[in-house]
This record gives C-alpha cells, sequence and structure tokens, in this order.
C-alpha cells in the first residue's frame, strides 16, 4: 500500500434478516479499476467492520457468511463515515456449499479450523512456504524451518489433505513454491482417523497447505545451479505432482556454501511419526539418544558446511479404500567447527578458568525410510500398518587444548558408530456404531548404538582411576554397545453417553529389554594393547522395564468449558542384572490429569492442563561400570536408581480478534519435579566421574512467553517475551549444590511495505542469562538490533539485505560487538521462468559469534568461529 495516499473508514455492520449480528463474516472492497482486493475486515462479536480505503476511488463491497447469499454493492470512499453502513444477509434457502462460498472469504472459521486465503495477507515477495507463513497472523516460522501458531508447535504439514515427509515442517516450508499455495487451514486438535471423530481427543496441531487449482495434475517446482570462487558450489531441485489419487515429492540438494537441507540434528529428531503409546497415559520411558556427544551444525557456529541430501515422499490412493505411503531420505555431510570457550566449574576446589579451544569435524552418511498402507472399507472401519527405520555411519574427530592454571594438554578425541534401529506398527479403528468405538495399537521396535571412542592425550587422563603403563601421548579406546527391543501395545474402548460427553477406558502394556556391554584398553607405542580387566572398568548388564496400566478418562462439555480428567493406574517392574546381582523394584502409581478449555468465542479460548508423570531411565544409567564420556568425564551408573515423578501444570490463553487484527497470545508452565534424577559429581582437578542419583530435594522449572502482534493499515508490529527460570539439585564433591538458572529474551519488530516496491523489516531484541551455583554465578546479554530490507526496481530486479548487530557482554569478559550481514541481487523477467541471483554471505567478514551455556556443574561462554566471506551465483528455473 501506498503510504502518499489519503485514507478514509468505511465502518458498518452485518446482520441477517432478523437483525441478529453476524460474527466472522467477510467484507471485502474490491477496487473497481484494478479489479484487485483493496480491502478486508472480518466481523467482531457486534458484526462490525472497518476497512481504509484511499479516497475518491469507487468500491465492490462483497460480503460473505457461510449459510447466507452473498451481497454485493458499489461505494464511494469520500469521507469516513459517521454512521455505519448496515448490510443484511438473506439466508441461503439453497444452501450453497462451502467450496464456493470459502473462495470468497480472506478468512473462515468452522469448528477447530481456520481457513486463510493467502494471497490477502501476501505481500508479492514470497518465495517459499515459510515466507507466506510468516505473512499469516499468529505464525512464527524460526531458521530451521520449525512453525508455531499462537505460541503452539505445529506436528504435521499437509498438502492437498496428504502428509508431507511424515508432516516435517522444515521440509514444507523450505521447499514448496510459494506461488503454488492458495489456502493454508490451521486444524486445531487434528485427528485423521475418521472412525474416532467423535471422540477426539487430540491435541496435535497441524496445517493443511491447500494447492492451487492450475497446480495440480501438472509437475512444478524449480531447479536451482550456482557456483563462485573457491570451489562453492550449490544444486538444488524440488519438484512436486499432486492429483487425487497420487502425490509425489522429490527434494534433491548438494552445497557447501551452509544452505542445510537436512542436517544431523534433523536425523535424530526425525520419527517417522510414531509415539509412545503410554506417554498418553502419563509414563515415560526414554531410550538415551546416540546423539550423545556429537555437535549438531548449523549456518551460525560451523567454519565449513558440506550437505546432500536426495528425500523422495510418496502417497498413492489407488481406490478410495486404500493408501499407500512412504519416504525415503538419504544424507551426507562433512561439517567442520571450531570454538574457544571459556569454562568456569562449579564447586570445582582449584578455582582457575580452563580454556578450551576445539576444532571438530563430523562426517556422516545416513538413511531413513517409512512405509505404510492403510485401509478404509467404510468410515467405520481403518487398519494401518506402517515401518520406519534408520541407519547411519557416523564419524567425529576432534582436536582440542585445554589449558588449566600452569597445566596444558593436548588432546584427540575420535567418536565412530554405525546405529540402527527400525521401527513397526499396526493400528486397528473400528466404529461399531456411533455409541461404542474401539481401537487397537501395537509396536514393535529394535534399536542398536555402538559408540567407539577413541582418546588420545598428552597428559595421562584419569590416572587416579585407569592404570594406563603407556608413556605420552597416551591412547585409550572406549568401546560399547546397547541393544534395545521395546514393544508396546494399547486397546482403548470409547463409550459415547450424549453430545456432550463421553468415556475412554483404556489398558496397555510396554515392555522394554536391553543388553549393555562396554570395555576399554589402552595402545601401547609399540602396537600392543593393555586391557583393562578390572570389573570396575567393564559393563556386562541386562535390563527390563515393564509398565501395565489402565486408564479411565471422561470428557464433558457445559457450554463453553470443556472438562477432561483422566486416572491412569500403573504397575512397574524394573530389573538390572549385572555382576551377578539382580537390582530393581516394583511399584505401583495412580497417576491423574486434567484438561480443561474455554472458549470465549472460536478465536479466543483459555486452556489449563494439569498432569502428574513417571519418568523412568534406560539401562545406561544402571550400567555400574566406568565409561569414559570426554577427556574429563567419566560416567558410572546406579543400580539403585528409580523413577522421578513430575508434577506440571501449564496455562496458555489465546485471542485473535480479526476485526483489528490484533492478536494476543501467551502461557505458563510450572514443573514440580520429586526424586529426580541428577548426578553426584565427583572432581579430581578438571577429571570429574558423574553419578546418577535421585535426589530428595524437589527442582522446579517455570517458563512463560507472551507475544502481542497488531496490523495497521501499512504496518505489522509485534512484541514477543520468553522467560524460563529453572532450579536444580546435585551433589558436586559431597557438597549438595543448588543451581538457579534464568533466562530471558525479548524482540520488538516492525515491518512495512512502501508502494508496493520497498519491503522493510527492523526491530531489536535482547537476550538475559544468569547463572547460578554455590560458589559461582555468571550473567550474559545479547543486544541484537536488525533489519531486512528488500527492495524492488526498474524492471525484474530485486535487492534483499539481511543485517543483524550484535553486543555480547559477559560478566568476566570484555564486551564483544560483531555484526553479520547477508545480501543478494536477483533479476527475473516478467513472466519469465528463468531467475539470475548473486549473493554474499557473511559480507563484513565476521569471524566469530559468542555464546553461552550452562549445565549442572559448568558455566561456558563461547566463541564460534563462522564461515568467512562467500560469493556464489546462482541460476534458477521453474518447473
Amino acid at each position: 500500500m501506498s503510504l502518499a495516499q489519503e485514507k478514509v473508514i468505511f465502518s458498518g455492520e452485518v446482520r441477517d434478516s432478523e437483525g441478529a449480528v453476524l460474527e466472522y463474516a467477510n467484507v471485502l472492497a474490491i477496487d473497481t479499476l484494478s479489479k484487485k482486493m483493496a480491502g478486508f475486515s472480518v466481523t467482531n462479536p457486534q458484526g462490525g467492520f472497518r476497512i481504509p480505503l484511499e479516497k475518491g476511488k469507487v468500491y465492490n463491497i462483497k460480503v460473505s457468511f457461510v449459510g447466507f447469499l452473498p451481497f454485493e454493492q458499489l461505494y464511494e470512499a469520500k469521507e469516513t463515515n459517521t454512521v455505519p453502513f448496515s448490510i443484511q444477509l438473506s439466508a441461503d434457502s439453497q444452501n450453497l456449499g462451502d467450496v464456493e462460498v470459502v473462495s470468497e472469504m480472506p478468512v473462515l472459521i468452522q469448528g477447530d479450523t481456520i481457513t486463510y486465503k493467502t494471497e490477502v495477507f501476501t505481500q508479492g515477495n514470497e518465495r517459499k512456504l515459510g515466507d507466506v507463513l510468516e505473512d499469516l497472523p499468529g505464525f512464527e516460522v524460526d531458521e530451521d524451518g520449525g512453525v508455531k501458531i499462537q505460541g503452539k508447535s505445529v506436528n504435521k504439514v499437509l498438502v492437498d489433505g496428504k502428509e508431507f515427509f511424515e508432516g516435517d515442517t522444515k521440509l514444507a516450508t523450505k521447499n514448496l513454491p510459494a506461488n503454488v499455495v492458495d489456502k493454508v487451514q490451521v486444524l486445531q486438535n487434528y485427528n485423521n482417523i475418521s472412525p474416532l471423530s467423535s471422540v477426539n481427543n487430540s491435541e496435535q496441531l497441524a496445517l493443511n497447505i491447500q494447492l492451487k487449482e492450475d497446480k495440480k495434475n501438472i509437475l512444478f517446482g524449480d531447479i536451482r545451479a550456482g557456483a563462485g570462487p573457491e570451489e562453492r558450489y550449490l544444486g538444488h531441485i524440488n519438484s512436486f505432482f499432486y492429483n487425487a489419487k497420487t502425490n509425489i515429492n522429490l527434494i534433491a540438494d548438494a552445497n557447501n556454501v551452509g544452505q542445510l537441507a537436512f542436517t544431523m540434528n534433523d536425523y535424530f529428531r526425525f520419527t517417522g511419526g510414531f509415539g509412545s503409546f503410554a506417554r498418553g497415559a502419563g509414563s515415560s520411558f526414554q531410550v538415551s539418544s546416540n546423539s550423545l556427544g556429537i555437535p549438531m551444525a548449523e549456518r551460525n557456529n560451523a567454519q565449513s558446511l558440506k550437505n546432500e541430501l536426495a528425500a523422495l515422499n510418496y502417497n498413492f490412493a489407488p481406490s478410495n479404500k486404500w493408501n499407500i505411503s512412504g519416504f525415503a531420505i538419504g544424507s551426507s555431510v562433512d561439517n567442520t567447527m571450531g570454538s574457544i570457550s571459556n569454562r568456569t566449574y562449579i564447586l570445582q576446589p582449584n578455582a582457575n578458568q580452563e580454556v578450551l579451544t576445539s576444532e571438530q569435524r563430523v562426517k556422516s552418511s545416513s538413511g531413513l525410510f517409512k512405509a505404510g498402507v492403510k485401509y478404509t472399507p467404510s468410515p467405520n472401519l481403518q487398519v494401518d500398518y506402517n515401518a520406519f527405520g534408520r541407519i547411519a555411519d557416523i564419524q567425529n574427530y576432534s582436536s582440542q587444548n585445554s589449558t588449566f592454571g600452569n597445566q596444558s594438554n593436548d588432546i584427540e578425541g575420535n567418536t565412530t558408530q554405525e546405529p540402527y534401529s527400525i521401527e513397526q506398527q499396526l493400528r486397528a479403528f473400528w466404529a461399531q456404531n456411533e455409541k461404542n468405538i474401539f481401537s487397537f495399537e501395537g509396536s514393535y521396535q529394535r534399536e542398536v548404538q555402538d559408540p567407539t571412542y577413541n582418546l588420545i592425550n598428552s597428559g595421562q587422563p584419569f590416572s587416579s582411576i585407569i592404570p594406563m603403563t603407556g608413556n605420552s601421548p597416551y591412547d585409550l579406546t572406549q568401546l560399547k554397545e546397547v541393544t534395545t527391543n521395546k514393544q508396546e501395545a494399547a486397546l482403548n474402548y470409547y463409550r459415547v453417553l450424549n453430545k456432550t460427553n463421553h468415556i475412554n477406558l483404556k489398558v496397555g502394556n510396554t515392555y522394554s529389554s536391553q543388553s549393555l556391554t562396554s570395555s576399554m584398553f589402552e595402545r601401547l607405542a609399540d602396537g600392543t594393547t593393555n586391557t583393562f580387566n578390572q570389573t570396575d572398568l567393564m559393563n556386562m548388564v541386562d535390563y527390563t522395564f515393564e509398565d501395565y496400566y489402565v486408564g479411565l478418562l471422561y470428557k464433558t462439555k457445559f457450554n463453553d468449558l470443556v472438562l477432561t480428567p483422566s486416572l491412569n493406574l500403573h504397575r512397574y517392574q524394573v530389573n538390572a542384572d549385572q555382576n551377578n546381582f539382580i537390582g530393581g523394584f516394583d511399584k505401583t502409581m495412580l497417576l491423574p490429569a486434567l484438561n480443561a478449555k474455554y472458549n470465549f468465542r472460536s478465536s479466543h479460548s483459555l486452556t489449563l492442563n494439569y498432569d502428574v508423570a513417571a519418568q523412568f531411565t534406560d539401562i545406561q544409567n544402571y550400567a555400574e561400570g566406568l565409561i569414559v564420556r570426554s577427556y574429563n568425564s567419566l560416567f558410572r551408573g546406579n543400580v539403585n536408581v528409580m523413577n522421578s515423578l513430575y508434577h506440571t501444570v501449564n496455562i496458555n490463553y489465546f485471542n485473535f480478534n480479526m476485526y483489528n487484527f490484533l492478536n494476543i497470545y501467551g502461557g505458563l508452565n510450572y514443573a514440580k519435579r520429586l526424586d529426580d534424577v541428577t548426578n553426584i559429581v565427583e572432581f579430581n582437578n578438571l577429571e570429574r566421574v558423574n553419578t546418577p542419583t535421585n535426589i530428595n530435594t524437589t527442582n522446579e522449572a517455570v517458563t512463560g512467553y507472551a507475544n502481542i502482534e497488531k496490523r495497521f493499515d501499512d504496518f505489522r508490529a509485534s512484541l514477543n517475551a520468553n522467560w524460563s527460570r529453572s532450579i536444580s539439585n546435585n551433589i558436586i564433591s559431597d557438597t549438595p549444590n543448588e543451581n538457579i538458572n534464568f533466562v530471558e529474551s525479548y524482540k520488538a519488530k516492525l515491518s512495512t511495505t512502501l508502494f508496493k516496491k520497498l519491503f522493510l523489516d527492523f526491530g531489536y531484541s535482547v537476550s538475559l542469562s544468569n547463572y547460578e551455583g554455590n560458589n559461582t554465578s555468571s550473567k550474559f546479554e545479547n543486544h541484537q538490533p536488525f533489519a531486512n530490507l528488500e527492495f524492488n526496481f526498474l524492471k525484474g530486479f530485486s535487492l534483499e539485505v539481511d543485517y543483524e548487530y550484535n553486543s555480547y557482554v559477559s560478566q568476566t569478559n570484555p564486551t564483544q560487538q560483531f555484526d553479520l550481514m547477508d545480501a543478494e541481487l536477483r533479476y527475473r523477467k516478467e513472466g519469465s521462468a528463468w531467475e539470475f541471483k548473486v549473493e554474499g554471505m557473511n559480507l563484513f567478514n565476521t569471524t566469530g559469534i559468542r555464546r553461552d551455556s550452562f549445565s549442572e556443574s559448568l558455566i561456558s561462554t563461547y566463541e564460534y568461529f563462522i564461515q568467512k566471506r562467500y560469493w556464489l551465483f546462482t541460476v534458477m528455473y521453474d518447473l
């Protein structure tokens, strides 16, 4: 919109033929000359609307509401009307189809679904789906492609009703072209199981991306190729095909310029959509991740990034009863990271600070696949089977120097592993009739982790514990293998009592069997090995976890209040067999939960959740033989570890006023953790031994967030804040230690569009961190003004510049200032499929950025080395 044009306000109210106000009616103003939408409004609870219009122009006013005949009338914007313009809609006796009506509506709310007509909100400079979503009210898209709506994370992304790479948001937001998107649907309480539609207890949030009609039954996407000095290269292809029966998506990428199509972090977070059945019953058994110790490279913490990806997603419906779907993802990464960190150890007898210089290289090849089939012979019956697998070959090489007081050590640490897992799931859902519904879900998972850690140290590591006989450099190797077999089953019965009440009875079981073996040896200078056969340096452990439970859930509705209390009775049995000693425990627990939601109206709600959850640990916390974790850290399990008990309360508020586009949401979460599993830490100078234990002091955590967003005629303004305060307790060198961690961040942002040529975002963010232990405390601040400018000029040229300035303040180190700027110049002739681009990253050639972190015994501040300045010339062709 042009700021040079004088605006007048067109306001009024919409009612039905009997005089009742109509909330959520869409009022559109169409410029009669350009035939384009000039403005729109959605009526408030009083039926009111207001639209800023350019003075002197004639508009076609259109009003739409589901179940009513559309209204049209010409209006000349002379002056702001002082008397509300009254519009009356007549009921549609022929009941026009929703599709015809929705096509006219910028925003439509129907139950738990909100539909946005994206062309009303977009500015014209969007390139991928992520750009489109950022233009919608209440949407947030982070740098990794994750999506939040009103502060709540999106669980799944669908394209024309079909899951896109198992609902992965990153692959969707960074690859789906913006110009193919017609509408975006927000699906609250998402549930794609037809027999359960009447008893839906889902809290998932999903997005359904509806494609434009001319993008169906054709192949679309884009191909990019780029090159630059110093052997920089980029190749990328997105290709998509959609029709009523077949969906195929292909994404391929290879580059060394830091564009992370798929990372190691993505590999470990991908679950294939599988989740624990027992989690919904208040119980959690977590298998320790095999990503521990692997540095996760991102664009803002790595010196060199080389990534390759090939990903295929398919969805085929040969008939209305059968659906076959799945994906295959192969990736390769070769990343180098470097940093200098100042490390302060809490309650360490020697107060000197360690300076650790580190360079790490991670190389990996990984593959993921999923195949599934769904059979739906009728709306009352659904049966599906899915298999999901992961395999990888990961190598992590590190070269470090540790300086502590007068002591300096050169360290090499190399970790290799080839983990794999496969999981199968069978589910069946049957609605016997409208009042009796049954479901069965069963799964089996096998997972193998086999990390091998080789430590080479100029000084003798753990000299008082590990009897090494060689000379410097000392060469120590830790072997470990963990095998997990886990099976779950759950049977649910739903009884619909009436329209506002139903009950859910569930019976379930989780059984996990694990084995862990570990040993270590020293490699001597003459090529021989020194194997350590001491019992405390080896592990041979068998471990089983069993959970049998029965649960009852009751859901009822009182006008606008929905209450869902539940009780879950669990019987647990844990056994650990090692060194001819069997430990473990039996326990029976009753775990309650409550969900309450009050809907003031469709877009205004308050939600309360309370639950008590039992958290159980896996075999790695029970294995009592020592395991080397890093150059200065050993870990010893504890056969007496028991479960933790978490009390969690969270409150979420959501208010989206489409009349004036004021969007307010926030939340508060409190967790009280009883018998929490923490570590006893024994220090010997820098070296430490960590042993898990159930702490008898309560750990607590409080987190909160708040966001307010307002759209004006030509501007969008937002302000958000996040807080996190935690109190955790552990034991360091026989001394009880309380850690207090308080982190807060604030961000203000203003966006505007001038003359449809200049797009400007600018703002200011600040993050504050305060870490406290028994004998130390540290404070960190980072102040960051930022701006993004995009300018369209001449015919087909576009310049985009991203800039941020950082002032990093540390309590113990000098203030560091650094700034980052990226820029790109694009050219595309109107109507052409070709685009040419020159881009430069890190134009100021900043060498490093600052960050800080906190753990139970360590406070660190880092300087990460990042990619140096580079240039790239890219050609793109739209398919």
